[in-house]
């Protein structure tokens, strides 16, 4: 789709001007163009390069994000993230240059271009923008006509971005930044650290009204917070019975109740719900398991066909027949399976006329023949080594999954089973299981155990009401869920096979991502050479941060269109790295630019062959290395080293001198 088509547009950034950010302090004013390519802000451990990457998202945003801060909605994540950007500069800014110190940043959304100028402790203000749009431009400062203070103009800002972007408020352009453009020091795993980010995530890039977005995201919160109300509520009820029952052991044996009876009850409603956490266990691996079938199968079709397709082309020509499945089977078994007659005479036959350059059957000539040589064998033979492989493994898949139905049967009966007892328990021992036997010897203990039956009854009428005002958020949740799948289905064609491209340039397995109607919502599930990775246990952590950096490039690629410029911000975790993935992490990084994109990235300068590999991808053209030693004095250990970061650089610039040539 074009970029006119998408029903959100994400800020493109073209120009960064520091000034007096004594961080850098060999610099009293860094001016930066980023190019069309890739930017690499490359030094050493401790420099700031971190720190330029948040200077980058304050700018645009005003924002800079807490490494601490956990994502339950958008609004309260951007509220909470004011707090700490107010902060965040102190001590990179140098206390006597805080009201000069400030961060100009040039960036364009669609047809619209903007320039903004922020101070480094106003979060929540602009000291000047500017918008063009076309042949108008506006232009807003401080001590401007306009005579606007610093708030005005960022409300000013909001409204135009928020008009550009296409988005619904400020908190979205805020967490697209956040959470879908930038990988950053955080290590935030869009795929697996939070469901409500990721959800949050496929519906502004798959296009869901942003609006609508904005309802979705506040009723799930709701939702979720009347469960945790309803959760408390239930702890209330628990402990006023609990209490109750205190007073009962206390008031002497003629009222106690029978606690044998209590714990065989607890015990079998924990049975209960340990059986029904298997089931669910047993019923996502049945699922997983028949999705595993149906593939195979499939590829066994597909394989199938190829091979009778090749078969077919190879012999329906009379160029070879003595290859030919009627001659070789009779030569093979000296029978003739046209007459039935049998020996070696019938071989003889067959034989002495393919010499006399005649057809067995027909006993015409043969046409000249041509040479086809031994390419259709070797695909035969390639395609029937891929059908046993495909065989053997649809053959296994079948097993374990007519396993797994065994264990989903026998979960599912046993869950009955138990059920079944607890009904049973519960009808026999109503009376007693009620604890509404009360001393009668004092009024006083009578008042308190009523006093705690109606804690009791209060707490658990609050929790139904709870839980009933949370299923209304949901029934108003599933009509904007559905639409996301409908949404993703479309699109699956689209972003599916980029995602699959760029992980598998850093993998190299094949990985399959799907979409699951979940309780909670849709649910995106990666699978790796056919096995669910639903857990980060699963994967090891370069793994982690590739693949969630290569969802994110698929993202951002869907989202600004064919033809549209898309950009990230990368603080590149080269640490978890081995030797082995250095270089594809840099063949995907260079596959999301050659497509068009951008790229802003961190790295430290040393052997890795990730930017080597990037730099050879991309060429001094569409990449360029910028040397962070020169913002800022190295520490003693730094300098006795510079040597070796010049022959680092060296290897850098010789690599992108191979890449343009």
């Amino acid at each position: 789709m074009s970029d006119k088509e998408r029903a959100v547009r994400l800020p493109v950034i073209h120009n960064l001007e520091l000034s007096h950010f004594t961080l850098y302090q060999n610099r009293n004013r860094i001016s930066v163009n980023f190019g069309e390519g890739v930017f690499c802000l490359a030094g050493a451990n401790g420099l700031g390069k971190s720190t330029f990457l948040a200077i980058l998202n304050y700018a645009v945003t005003g924002i800079v994000a807490s490494p601490n801060q956990k994502f339950q909605s958008a609004k309260e994540y951007h509220q909470d993230s004011i707090k700490y950007a107010q902060g965040y500069f102190q001590g990179r800014v140098s206390e006597l240059y805080r009201n000069d110190a400030e961060v100009t940043v040039e960036f364009s959304v669609g047809s619209s271009a903007y320039k903004v100028t922020r101070g480094f402790f106003e979060p929540q203000e602009i000291r000047r923008l500017e918008v063009s749009s076309g042949d108008t431009v506006q232009l807003w400062e401080l001590d401007g006509n306009h005579g606007l203070d610093g708030a005005a103009i960022h409300d000013e800002y909001v409204t135009a971005i928020l008009r550009d972007t296409g988005l619904a408020g400020f908190e979205q352009l805020v967490f697209l930044q956040h959470f879908l453009v930038t990988f950053d020091e955080r290590r935030h795993l869009l795929f697996w650290d939070s469901q409500e980010a990721i959800l949050y995530a496929l519906y502004l890039v798959f296009g869901v009204d942003p609006a609508k977005v904005a309802d979705a995201a506040e009723w799930a919160r709701k939702a979720e917070r009347l469960e945790s109300q309803a959760r408390n509520a239930q702890y209330q009820a628990t402990t006023a019975r609990d209490n109750r029952n205190e007073v009962l052991k206390r008031s002497g044996p003629d009222t106690l109740p029978n606690m044998d009876l209590l714990d065989q009850h607890e015990r079998l409603v924990a049975n209960q719900l340990k059986k029904q956490r298997i089931l669910e266990t047993k019923t996502a691996e049945v699922e997983d398991a028949r999705l595993r079938v149906s593939i195979l199968a499939a590829e066994s079709t597909t394989l199938r066909r190829d091979y009778n397709k090749s078969f077919a082309s190879r012999f329906d020509s009379p160029v070879t027949p003595a290859q030919h499945q009627l001659i070789a089977q009779l030569l093979d078994s000296c029978e003739c399976s046209v007459c039935g007659r049998t020996g070696d005479e019938v071989t003889h036959a067959a034989r002495h006329a393919l010499e006399s350059h005649k057809c067995p059957l027909c006993r015409l000539e043969l046409p000249s023949p041509i040479d086809q040589g031994d390419e259709a064998f070797g695909q035969l033979e390639d395609l029937d080594s891929k059908l046993a492989d495909v065989k053997k493994a649809l053959s296994a898949a079948q097993a374990s999954f007519e396993r797994l139905n065994t264990e989903l049967s026998s979960s599912r009966a046993d869950l009955v089973e138990v059920t079944d007892t607890l009904r049973a328990f519960e009808q026999e021992n109503a009376e007693e299981l009620k604890h509404e036997k009360l001393p009668s010897d004092t009024d006083a203990i009578t008042k308190i155990l009523q006093q705690y039956d109606d804690e009791r009854r209060e707490a658990t009428r609050r929790r139904d009401d709870f839980r009933t005002r949370k299923e209304e958020y949901r029934r108003r949740l599933a009509p904007i869920q559905k639409e996301l799948a409908e949404k993703y289905s479309a699109a699956e064609l689209e972003f599916v096979p980029t995602f699959q491209r760029l992980a598998h340039q850093f993998l190299g397995l094949d990985l399959e991502v799907q979409m699951y109607e979940r309780a909670r919502g849709p649910e995106l599930v990666l699978t790796i050479n056919g096995t669910r990775r639903r857990e980060t246990s699963q994967l090891s952590e370069s793994q982690q941060y590739f693949v969630d950096i290569a969802l994110r490039m698929a993202l951002v690629q869907y989202l600004v269109g064919e033809g549209g410029v898309g950009g990230m911000f990368i603080d590149t975790p080269e640490g978890s790295l081995d030797i082995a993935y250095e270089g594809r992490a840099g063949q995907m990084f260079g596959q999301f630019v050659t497509q068009g994109n951008r790229l802003i990235m961190t790295a430290n300068i040393n052997s890795s062959q990730l930017v080597l590999r990037l730099a050879e991808k991309c060429g001094a053209r569409r990449m360029h290395v910028e040397r962070m030693t020169a913002w800022t004095t190295l520490s003693e250990v730094q300098a006795e080293s510079e040597a070796l970061f010049d022959e680092a650089y060296t290897r850098i610039e010789k690599a992108l001198e191979r890449g343009d040539s």
